[in-house]
């Protein structure tokens, strides 16, 4: 890509934020469609990082009762792009400075002001975002839960080739006095997006891959406070 070309994939992203219906429980949240070019996410699709590639994830969420690892990631940095066939290496070197563009992290603080200005104040926190993607096997499930307070928000690019696997969505809930109730679920449908701010309230989940489903891709950019980001040393 030209920088042109990065620019105006980063600006489309950045319209579909900020023209996205703001739901506001349990905490701000949205989801759109329609997020790349057509011809873009194709490319993205074919050219999925290979399972050789990903790393083994360590989280409980992600162990299936038989001890299976359910899910992996890469982050989307030079180091570990190093890892992918040249052709391929430099078409995500060009998405990752899509997915680090300073205009990405600006417009998600925008679109949650308000949530962050309750926790923050005026000034937003400084914040790092790392691009990373995650390909969840069959088994994978996380419990509902409102992600560690070192993060501030999280946009999740979906990246189903069809729409066999629409219940696999990020489900969101609300605190009751037994327990939680669901509110609703993305729909994990081809080229769409959710995002959301983190609150003590940010309450979510994903239901369990079945044992005869497709592999589950997205690609999570997590905006970190700075200095608490995710390294893959770690």
């Amino acid at each position: 890509m030209t920088e042109q070309d990065i620019q105006a994939v980063v600006d489309g992203i950045v319209r579909r934020i900020r023209e996205a219906p703001l739901d506001t429980a349990p905490c701000g949240n949205f989801f759109v469609e329609n997020v790349f070019a057509p011809e873009l996410y194709r490319e993205m699709l074919a050219r999925l990082p290979s399972d050789e590639a990903l790393d083994f994830i360590k989280h409980p969420d992600a162990v299936a009762p038989d001890g299976r690892v359910t899910r992996k990631l890469l982050d989307l940095t030079p180091a570990s792009l190093k890892r992918l066939p040249d052709e391929d290496r430099a078409f995500w070197t060009d998405m990752e400075a899509v997915f680090t563009a300073p205009a990405l992290q600006a417009a998600m603080a925008e679109k949650f002001r308000a949530d962050l200005e309750t926790q923050f104040g005026a000034d937003p926190p400084a914040m790092i975002t790392t691009p990373l993607f995650y390909r969840d096997l069959p088994g994978y499930r996380i419990g509902v839960h409102p992600d560690a307070p070192y993060k501030v928000a999280t946009l999740q690019f979906y990246l189903p080739a069809d729409e066999s696997q629409i219940h696999l969505g990020t489900t969101f809930h609300e605190r009751t006095g037994h327990g939680f109730r669901e509110l609703k679920t993305n729909p994990f449908r081809p080229n769409s997006a959710y995002g959301f701010v983190r609150t003590d309230e940010s309450w979510h989940s994903v239901k369990t891959l079945g044992a005869h489903e497709h592999k589950r891709n997205t690609i999570a950019l997590t905006f970190y406070h700075r200095g608490f980001q995710y390294r893959s040393e770690m």
